[in-house]
């Protein structure tokens, strides 16, 4: 059983992905009744963007059961015009747009979008990584709800402006001296948190939910790397400095660990965090990395940068019950390191800790109660 799992945990996302829609191949465009419940998907052709589309084919038979659900999928790349029109009157519409796109572009795609479908439910899939809600008032009168991976615990922090366009550029560019960013101010319309919504990030995708679903620990090898930080650390200035000033604290286990900013194939990757005893996922562009779940599926034991300001589901960041967290300055990380690989007990208490967040909510369907706002009141 190991094994089996081993090659589904290693295998390429695009070969997944492919094989997924393969299911799909040989349904008509069209919807097969008007009784179903009809969802079309408008998603765009990438990992990430992906990972959120993956759990509605995973979950398709509940879905369909629930709520009688048959959905349809048509990338933007199929026809960058009228493309939601191949698939008219939709009850339910999933818009993800990349980030790339940009605000205008967003915005003329809704209306659109709305105009052919008026009487749908349209939700944007927000798929960037950081927190803020940028899009909020140029869609808000599109949209009936706004999906994201990851929230601020309190509302409030939302109407607070920034030093750049996150929290994020804001703090490192402090720490580091950088030139101060222009003020932004992306504070949403009136109400809008009645439309926000949280959804699963990136754990859905094809290489982990499946696994997830067949195996009640983690799928680990033999422990013989201390300590995995195998980071890219170029980028934006304020994203290069954090990247380098954590390895840098990394350094001092440097014998028995993997602490570099070279890269190397997935397949290398994932047999590196298998082997590892902890791993260090220092922020990217936005605070929840794939790293997170990459480390917790592996049996490594998650030390990052504290996240007591961020709402998941599921929550992964409980401090010290699923992962250990660390000042944003890195000052305490190698206190941290030394103190948990001395303590093997502890430290394999909080692996299994927050494997079994992620394996119980695959096993309770939490994904369907999860969208259950979605689908509720579209029968």
């Amino acid at each position: 059983m190991i094994n089996s799992i081993t090659v589904n945990f290693d295998r390429p996302v695009k070969q997944a992905v492919a094989k997924i829609h393969q299911l799909w191949a040989g349904l008509a465009k069209n919807w097969t009744t008007n009784d179903t419940l009809k969802v079309l998907f408008i998603t765009e052709d990438n990992a990430i963007s992906k990972s959120q589309i993956y759990p509605f084919y995973f979950y398709k038979k509940e879905l369909k059961n629930k709520w009688g659900v048959e959905f349809r999928e048509v990338g933007f790349e199929e026809s960058e015009g009228r493309f939601y029109s191949l698939i008219p009157n939709a009850d339910v519409v999933f818009f993800q747009p990349w980030f790339k796109k940009g605000e205008v572009r967003i915005v003329e795609l809704l209306q659109d979008i709305r105009k052919i479908n008026s009487t749908a439910k349209i939700i944007f899939l927000d798929v960037s990584a950081p927190l803020d809600i940028r899009y909020a008032k140029g869609v808000e009168p599109f949209v009936d709800l706004y999906l994201k991976k990851q929230l601020y615990s309190n509302y409030s922090d939302y109407k607070k402006p920034t030093q750049g366009d996150t929290n994020l550029v804001e703090y490192y560019n402090s720490l580091y001296n950088l030139p101060e960013a222009e003020r932004v101010q992306n504070d949403a319309p009136l109400g809008f948190e009645n439309k926000l919504i949280l959804g699963p990030s990136f754990f859905t995708s094809c290489e982990m939910l499946p696994v997830l679903s067949l195996s009640k620990k983690p799928v680990f090898d033999k422990k013989t790397i201390d300590v995995h930080a195998r980071l890219a650390a170029t980028g934006s200035p304020w994203y290069q400095k954090m990247r380098e000033h954590s390895l840098i604290r990394c350094k001092e286990y440097e014998t028995n660990s993997i602490i570099t900013s070279s890269l190397v194939s997935k397949t290398q990757y994932w047999k590196e965090l298998r082997s590892a005893r902890i791993c260090f996922s220092p922020f990217g562009y936005g605070e929840v990395c794939w790293r997170d779940y990459e480390a917790i599926m592996s049996g490594a034991m998650l030390i990052k940068p504290d996240m007591s300001h961020i709402k998941m589901d599921p929550n992964i960041f409980i401090p010290f019950v699923t992962y250990v967290p660390i000042s944003w300055d890195f000052s305490d990380l190698p206190e941290k390191i030394s103190h948990y690989l001395e303590h093997d007990e502890k430290r394999e208490e909080i692996v299994n800790s927050a494997y079994d967040v992620l394996h119980e909510y695959v096993q309770n369907n939490h994904f369907l109660e999860q969208l259950s706002i979605v689908f509720k009141g579209t029968e």
